[in-house]
C-alpha cells in the first residue's frame, strides 16, 4: 500500500446524511447531492464520503455516512445540505484504483494490515474518502482514502 503521512486544512463541506448499508445509502445520496450540486453551480468542489462507524461492529441498516462536497467558507446550509468542517490535523492518506465497486477491500487493508504495523494510532472524528473522478462514467473510481491520526 502507498501510504503517506498527511497534514491537512480544515474544509467546509456541504453535505447530507444518509444511513443504511453503503452500497444503497451512498449511490441515493449522492445523486441527492449531485442534483443540489448542478442547482447551486458546485459541482467543482471536492467529493467526499465521511464514514461515522466501524462496520464490523454497527448493523448495516445503521451505518451513518455523509456524502459531500466542498464548499466556500461563506456558504450556508439549506433544505437540501447541513454544513460542516471536515477538521485539520494529521491524517494517513492512501491512494487507490477501484474496480468492480470494491470499496472494501482496499479499507480493510489500510486498518488491519497498515495501521497496526505503522506505530500510528487513530486519532478523532471520521474516517473519509475523496474521490478523484467520477467511476459512473469512467467505469473505475480513484480514491484517497483517510484516516485521522493521534
Amino acid at each position: 500500500m502507498n501510504i503517506e503521512i498527511l497534514q491537512r486544512d480544515a474544509r467546509q463541506i456541504a453535505y447530507i446524511r444518509v444511513t443504511g448499508p453503503y452500497e444503497q445509502a451512498l449511490p441515493a445520496g449522492f445523486d441527492r447531492l449531485c442534483h443540489w450540486a448542478k442547482v447551486h453551480q458546485k459541482m467543482e468542489g471536492e467529493w467526499y464520503a465521511l464514514y461515522w462507524d466501524n462496520p464490523e461492529l454497527t448493523a448495516p441498516e445503521a451505518l451513518t455516512t455523509d456524502v459531500a462536497i466542498s464548499v466556500p467558507d461563506d456558504h450556508v446550509a439549506d433544505e437540501v445540505v447541513a454544513i460542516q468542517t471536515l477538521p485539520a490535523g494529521r491524517y494517513a492518506c492512501c491512494s487507490c484504483h477501484i474496480e468492480n465497486d470494491d470499496f472494501a477491500t482496499p479499507w480493510q487493508r489500510f486498518f488491519k494490515e497498515w495501521l497496526p504495523q505503522s506505530g500510528e494510532a487513530l486519532g478523532q472524528g471520521p474516517c473519509f474518502e475523496q474521490y478523484l473522478n467520477d467511476g459512473h462514467k469512467d467505469g473505475y473510481w480513484d480514491l484517497r482514502l483517510f484516516i485521522p491520526l493521534a
